[in-house]
């Protein structure tokens, strides 16, 4: 009796775990791990921090231009002779002093310094935001890539095992076709070693499968324990319009993040070095300020219409606080003569990192060119591979179903028999891996043309 209770019970935590098992394996399509991969990628969540880092820079360059406002008061403790402040007099005594200030100041002309530096800051910042554009595409052309990788592997796999299935169907029957006396027994060793080879096939195919699932997986940051099914998605519906180069790289030239990146990337150095010259001209500052003090060594009588009465006492802070007022207003001027050369020498680097600047943006820009012309001529390419497989693979599958016919009635050998099922299965595998280039291909032009791949 307690046997068949644990026996039970072990059936039911077995069942139990199998059930959670199938219950957290999740079927996704190609937009699915493409948004769980945004989701859960580091390096596309630095880059959206680091973004927010330039705004938050950008933000502060335009609260630069409000004026600096200073507040401050010190304590002294004085001991022997020294300098009462309230009456810049010497005395001769221990006395206790404050002092107050407040102080506003503001830039009136830095040679435009502090408008080109927020420009630049907001250059920076834009410049960011493409390259999180950037870095979006590149997540998901890498996890296109792999998802496709994983349909490709999981489609050799179920070829691999149509194939495998067919060899033991024929392997029976020629058991029986030996027993009747009907074939020969070479036919059944050949038939054998046929297997032997599918089934170590198959277990290569399905090697490659979990390797592509894991590349995949880690590519999204999931978790690697967990089961992952993804949604086939060989259907191709291509209509073979004829594609320009020149009128695709237009409209990719308007809105790809990596071109935009390297045109805000002009402007930011403009700014830069607009900036560099602006440090060599003179600046001029405007600035107010209020102060007052007091000290415990300023002292007045306690009856002064009393001639009779010469005691003393310290004059209350309030009373100091107003009498010791002073009010400032100041226009400064600061104009650079000599800093050892170093303003000349960034306006310099300035020019050579606009120069840099300028190269890279026509560097991007050939590049784009050299990229939309390579796929283009794929699409071409592969697309006529498509059609020439395809007529490919239908023929095989005619010349399989004939020469099944024939080895039942004899006609041909088992090799040959064999030939035809190889050659069948390897038109379907590179059919099949023709389609989903085709198809990643033609997703990338459609990106170049402004279209959402995900």
């Amino acid at each position: 009796m307690r046997s068949l209770f644990l026996v039970t019970l072990i059936c039911f935590t077995l069942s139990f775990t199998l059930s959670l098992t199938t219950a957290s394996a999740q079927n996704m399509s190609l937009n699915q791990c493409i948004s769980y991969a945004l989701e859960n990628n580091l390096s596309y969540e630095n880059k959206k921090i680091e973004s927010d880092i330039h705004n938050e820079m950008f933000k502060q360059s335009k609260r630069d231009f409000l004026p600096n406002i200073n507040a401050g008061s010190t304590g002294n403790q004085q001991y022997g002779r020294s300098i009462d402040p309230t009456t810049n007099t010497f005395v001769n005594q221990s006395f206790f002093s404050m002092n107050f200030y407040l102080d506003a100041q503001i830039d009136i002309f830095k040679g435009f310094t502090q408008i080109n530096r927020a420009k630049y800051q907001k250059l920076n910042y834009l410049i960011a935001v493409e390259e999180i554009k950037q870095k979006e595409i590149e997540i998901a052309f890498a996890v296109m890539d792999r998802y496709y990788d994983v349909l490709y592997f999981n489609n050799l796999t179920e070829i691999v095992e149509e194939q495998v299935r067919l060899t033991l169907l024929n392997l029976n029957k020629t058991e029986k076709l030996i027993e009747l006396g009907l074939k020969a027994e070479s036919d059944l060793l050949e038939m054998k070693a046929q297997e032997a080879a599918e089934q170590h096939n198959l277990i290569v195919a399905e090697n490659q499968r979990d390797l592509a699932l894991l590349a995949l997986k880690k590519l999204m940051n999931y978790p690697a324990t967990e089961n992952l099914k993804l949604e086939n998605e060989l259907t191709l519906t291509s209509t073979d319009t004829p594609l320009n180069a020149n009128s695709v790289y237009e409209v990719a030239l308007s809105h790809m993040p990596s071109v935009q990146r390297a045109n805000l990337d002009l402007e930011s150095s403009q700014k830069n070095l607009d900036i560099a010259i602006g440090n060599l001209v003179p600046r001029l500052a405007l600035g107010t300020g209020v102060y007052t003090n007091f000290a415990d060594s300023r002292k007045e009588l306690i009856e002064p219409n009393n001639p009779a009465n010469q005691l003393m006492q310290t004059i209350p802070f309030k009373d100091q606080w107003s009498q010791n007022m002073a009010k400032s207003i100041y226009l400064g001027i600061q104009i650079p003569i000599f800093n050892r050369w170093s303003g000349q020498s960034k306006v310099k680097q300035a020019k050579m990192e606009r120069q840099l600047a300028t190269n890279r943006q026509k560097e991007e820009q050939q590049n784009l060119y050299q990229l939309i012309n390579e796929d283009i001529q794929q699409i071409n390419s592969l697309s006529k591979q498509r059609d020439q497989l395809l007529a490919k693979k239908s023929a095989f599958e005619q010349a399989y179903t004939i020469s099944e016919k024939k080895l039942q009635q004899g006609l041909i050998s088992i090799i040959e028999f064999y030939t035809a099922k190889n050659q069948l299965a390897q038109s379907q595998a590179d059919w099949m891996r023709t389609l989903l280039q085709l198809k990643i291909k033609e997703k990338t032009v459609q990106f170049y043309l402004g279209q959402k791949i995900y």
